[in-house]
């Protein structure tokens, strides 16, 4: 509408009264956020087209919007201003007279200002790759501003299938470009990203670094407990070495933070390590810090100004005690033990947060890996929507943070909320004041339309059943846990059914109400047989709808391109879980005559799968369903974590496997059953033993074992039992039934 007294009048009527100027020998980027500008104002007040815009020479009449400082008039209105102070993407917007300059002090910096007027000026909003929420109002103004604008974190970026699309992201002010998406350059008007850290050739593990596979031989001392001897001379000079070489092969090895990660599991510390870590609080950061800065000199004696970083990753998470990190080292904590039911300084993560916060006392350059999806289950109901924007609130007050990376689904489009994760955490790491309840209720409306109240209903009901069950939330969990109850399920299919009915004649907003809906009918597609009896014991009548439920997810999967629904499992795998018609599980002989309160059945809903794991029909299982794995891999393709143990007592833990293997193994072993920590703790069942191809329980070593409600991934395979294979290529499957808890002192 009109503004106030000396405010801009952009349009009247729906007729541009104000111009974009631009300097006309300015940069690719600036010029195209100019002509965007030029663009979206003829839109949202209904022009014809948009006017020309004016560069220096040729100045149109009228007031003008002056994109970027370069040339005359964007000199002259950003006098005195201290452009330096604003960094790369910081920007002001001031109004100069009739004029108001839009400027940052580089491209980029120009770019997010023009940016950030259309979005929080002016009611642009890029909610998803493919859905921009552009006002209309033929009656233009913009207030008078002295706007100054610096992000609170340096380095911004969400690495997910939404977050990662190079035009969303720009828009909604993320900087970084890490990982997959830096490999190819994007198109040349938004091609200004902060590559330094995660980039294409900017990063190796210990074991490329060793070339482990024509080393360890010669070698073997380096190799230990799953990682390296960190404190090992030869071994530190070997990856010196190697990095510089890496490094020479960089165009610019000055500019980036070269990672040397570690392997991504446990790690048995050799006794050098181990008596290091000692001296240093017993954390085996220690031995893992104290190597970096000895390869990090080693280096920069030859290539003067290297940089390096390094995660706090799992077993070497806490920092040190008595250590420092020097300035040319970059510490990133990876939240991989993160419970997403609370922020990251609450709840069971309240340690999390606490280390968090040590390494930003020993270093100067310390940036977050947060971790935001739950790679068990793209799309399962995942309340960590709330959680996520008061994290970032927190972390905004603690002074040694620069930078916040969340690694969300990159693996799959169109699932669970993730273009709505994406422009919160956009929006949050840019300015974190901001309300993310209010935002979100906002995003709802926009994206939803008039199903946005229910959709916005349905994000509060998940959350509060997170709270009231205290589920552990870790980055993967499974969809048989508490807060997927019947009610739960029951009532947001409720809410849907009345989003779903506010949007009928829409169809675009239909299919966005039926992707955010994906979630409930999965859960109640895989689990309609226990649905159906929970509702039956209760009196109650409810029917799960299978047909046409299933039709309206498989089309929703087909709408938005789903491919994967956990981390490496495809969304065919999961379609053929659904077919499957679960029966009630039938006991185990092992357990006959002992109380129901002395055992538990975990079936295979519960389980991690990786790799080859695929949910599978099969009549020989209790229930009719279990998890096959190929034979001729050594993953640990099926997992459990200690959360599904039974909350009281002590417990054993049997694994009822059968294996299809080739005849004449009968003294080799076939599957192995183990618990880690430590990582070399299994037993094994040999072919005699499985060779007539059903059932059988092997027991899992190193117990009796007790529930715990840590999220069980600090050293990412603490409390974890799984089902691994010899990686032999005669044996052609190994099944998984269920896991039998029996109390440890039942007969």
């Amino acid at each position: 509408g009109r503004g106030e007294a000396g405010a801009m009048t952009i349009a009247a009527a729906g007729v541009l009264q104000a111009h974009v100027h631009v300097a006309g020998a300015g940069d690719v980027v600036s010029l195209a956020a100019a002509k965007e500008l030029n663009a979206l104002l003829a839109r949202i007040c209904g022009a014809a087209a948009p006017s020309p815009v004016s560069h220096d020479g040729n100045a149109l009449a009228g007031p003008l919007l002056v994109v970027g400082r370069d040339g005359p008039l964007g000199q002259a209105l950003g006098a005195g201003i201290d452009w330096a102070a604003l960094g790369d993407d910081g920007f002001v917007i001031r109004s100069v007279g009739r004029h108001t300059l839009v400027s940052g002090n580089t491209p980029r910096g120009t770019m997010y200002a023009v940016n950030w007027l259309l979005d929080r000026q002016l009611g642009v909003r890029w909610l998803a790759p493919t859905a921009t929420h552009v006002p209309s109002s033929p009656d233009l103004s913009l207030p008078r501003l002295d706007v100054r604008q610096v992000p609170r974190f340096a380095y911004r970026e969400v690495l997910s299938a939404e977050g990662s699309d190079a035009a969303f992201a720009a828009h909604n002010l993320m900087n970084g470009r890490s990982h997959g998406p830096s490999y190819a350059p994007t198109a040349p008007e938004i091609d200004d990203w902060d590559h330094s850290w995660m980039a294409m050739g900017g990063s190796a593990d210990f074991w490329e670094l060793l070339d482990m596979k024509n080393t360890q031989k010669a070698h073997p001392e380096w190799f230990t407990g799953g990682q390296v001897a960190m404190m090992d001379k030869g071994m530190r000079a070997a990856m010196a070495k190697e990095v510089i070489e890496r490094l020479k092969a960089h165009p610019d090895y000055t500019r980036i933070w070269y990672n040397i990660w570690q392997k991504d599991w446990g790690w048995d510390m050799d006794a050098a390590s181990r008596a290091f870590a000692a001296r240093h609080g017993g954390h085996a950061s220690a031995p893992r810090l104290d190597m970096m800065i000895d390869i990090a000199e080693q280096v920069r004696a030859v290539m003067p100004g290297a940089r390096f970083a390094m995660q706090a990753y799992s077993w070497g998470y806490t920092p040190p005690e008595g250590m420092s990190v020097p300035d040319h080292i970059l510490i990133f904590p990876m939240t991989i033990h993160v419970d997403y039911s609370t922020p990251l300084n609450a709840g069971r993560n309240q340690q999390l947060g606490a280390d968090m916060v040590g390494w930003t006392k020993l270093a100067k350059n310390v940036q977050v890996w947060d971790h935001i999806a739950n790679w068990a289950g793209f799309l399962q109901p995942t309340p960590n929507i709330f959680p996520i924007g008061d994290s970032i609130a927190w972390l905004a007050q603690q002074p040694g943070l620069r930078g916040y990376f969340c690694e969300g689904n990159w693996n799959s489009a169109g699932c669970e909320f993730g273009a709505l994760r994406a422009w919160l955490i956009a929006r949050l790491t840019w300015d974190p004041t901001q309300d993310p309840r209010a935002m979100v209720t906002e995003w709802c409306s926009l994206y939803y339309g008039k199903a946005g109240p229910e959709v916005r209903r349905y994000i509060d009901l998940m959350h509060a059943s997170a709270a009231q069950t205290r589920d552990v939330l870790g980055q993967r969990y499974t969809p048989d846990i508490a807060m997927y109850s019947f009610d739960f399920v029951t009532a947001a299919d409720a809410l849907f059914d009345r989003a779903e009915a506010a949007v009928a004649g829409d169809e675009a907003l239909l299919k966005r109400v039926r992707q955010a809906r994906m979630p409930i009918d999965n859960l109640i597609l895989l689990r309609r047989s226990e649905f159906a009896a929970t509702a039956a014991a209760r009196g109650t009548a409810w029917d799960a709808g299978t047909v046409a439920r299933r039709a309206r997810f498989d089309q929703a999967v087909t709408d938005n391109q789903v491919k994967e629904y956990l981390q490496g499992g495809r969304i065919a795998d999961l379609q053929a879980a659904l077919d499957i018609e679960r029966t009630v599980a039938k006991p185990d002989a092992k357990v006959a005559g002992l109380p129901a309160s002395d055992w538990a059945d975990i079936q295979d809903l519960s389980f991690l799968r990786f790799d080859s794991a695929k949910t599978v029909a099969d009549p020989a299982a209790s229930d009719g369903a279990a998890i096959r794995m190929i034979g001729k891999s050594s993953t640990w393709a099926i997992q459990l974590q200690v959360q599904h143990l039974p909350k009281d007592g002590l417990w054993d833990l049997y694994a009822a496997v059968r294996v299809e293997a080739e005849a004449g193994h009968d003294d080799e072993p076939v599957v192995r059953i183990g618990a880690a920590p430590p990582m070399s703790q299994f037993n094994t069942a040999s072919g005699k033993e499985m060779a007539d191809g059903a059932y059988h329980l092997v027991k899992v070593p190193g117990g009796p074992y007790h529930w715990d409600d840590s999220t069980g991934m600090k050293t990412f395979f603490s409390n974890t039992f799984y089902v691994q294979a010899p990686a032999k290529p005669w044996i052609t499957a190994i099944h998984l039934d269920r896991f039998l808890a029996i109390r440890a002192q039942a007969k």
